[in-house]
């Protein structure tokens, strides 16, 4: 461990508050784990997690959609807090900078006008120097987001990066014909990020075509559009994240754009294909395991202010990343 001292205390009561973005959630998911593994008493504050609180003992989950940060000051020793609750409050007029146990987390910046870096964290009146930080700290250093949250939990929380986490416990079997499906995200909200839906067709049936049991998921808000666009396969959209963690322990392989449901299924275990636009070291590709592969394009180009990129990721080379199947 690098820190010369953890100020985490087994039996210290500590709060960690999520965004709602998928993605972020396992983040900070994974950091509520290191603080477990330290021997806190780890509360976690997240509208998505509370559906699956059955596969995550130890940790009390609390299924907010807007969390009650000065509440959770008042009853734990440490809260650490996505950056966009404090925003979300100063708007609406709710001062929450007093809070001197409260630590703000931002995934690349924290905002200027809040004076992060002049305000101290505190427990129990010792110092957590630089406990207001940035997860991303350099986007060039090649680092996935799993591991610079590690790097917060050693560094700046002085935890040991070697202790053994909880992870998901008591997920359901996985089924017989697990090792032949795949599960692919299409969508994500900015669809600037998307692989073209005639890329993800053609995909799907050179998939089919080699064995392979492809399904799609996507938002119930997407289910009939997402259906229409892959006719004759199966569209998956759930309603909480236990139907889709459920799902994906019935999967070998997630494909995806750079979304949650890689990060998601990277988290469970699963091999990840992340399809992008970004350089193969990006930090946010999904890093909970060693086995994902970014593809993008072989090259990329400005028209009329925007980023063409799609064309250029030919099927042939998306096909050779995926794995032979082997049937057993």
């Amino acid at each position: 461990m690098s820190g010369e001292k953890t100020f985490i205390r087994a039996g210290m009561k500590v709060a960690v508050v999520s965004c709602s973005a998928l993605g972020d959630t396992t983040l900070f998911l994974r950091l509520a784990w290191r603080l477990q593994a330290a021997g806190a008493q780890v509360t976690v504050v997240s509208a998505s997690l509370s559906a699956v609180r059955e596969y995550l003992p130890g940790l009390e989950i609390i299924g907010e959609t807007q969390p009650d940060v000065a509440a959770l000051a008042e009853s734990n020793d440490l809260v650490i807090c996505y950056i966009d609750w404090l925003i979300k409050a100063s708007q609406a007029g709710v001062e929450l900078l007093s809070l001197s146990n409260v630590a703000y987390l931002s995934g690349k910046k924290l905002p200027a006008r809040f004076q992060l870096d002049q305000r101290s964290v505190l427990i129990d009146g010792v110092l957590i120097p630089a406990a207001h930080n940035v997860i991303c700290r350099d986007p060039k250093a090649g680092k996935t987001m799993v591991q610079w949250i590690d790097l917060y939990a050693e560094e700046v929380l002085g935890l040991d990066p070697a202790t053994p986490l909880m992870g998901f416990q008591f997920l359901p079997a996985v089924v017989g014909d697990a090792g032949s499906r795949i599960a692919i995200f299409p969508t994500t909200p900015h669809a600037k990020k998307n692989y073209s839906s005639r890329g993800y067709r053609r995909l799907a049936r050179s998939l089919v075509a080699k064995g392979w049991q492809v399904e799609f998921v996507g938002t119930p808000a997407e289910r009939d559009a997402l259906q229409a666009q892959y006719e004759g396969f199966t569209v998956h959209a759930f309603t909480d994240l236990k139907g889709l963690v459920d799902f994906l322990c019935s999967c070998s392989i997630v494909i995806s754009n750079d979304s949650g449901g890689g990060h998601l299924g990277s988290l469970l275990g699963l091999r990840t294909f992340t399809i992008t636009r970004r350089r193969l070291d990006f930090t946010w590709r999904p890093g909970f395991n060693s086995l994902n592969r970014v593809i993008n394009p072989l090259f990329t180009f400005k028209w009329m202010g925007k980023t063409v990129w799609r064309p250029f990721i030919p099927l042939s080379r998306v096909l050779r990343e995926i794995p032979t199947l082997v049937r057993r």
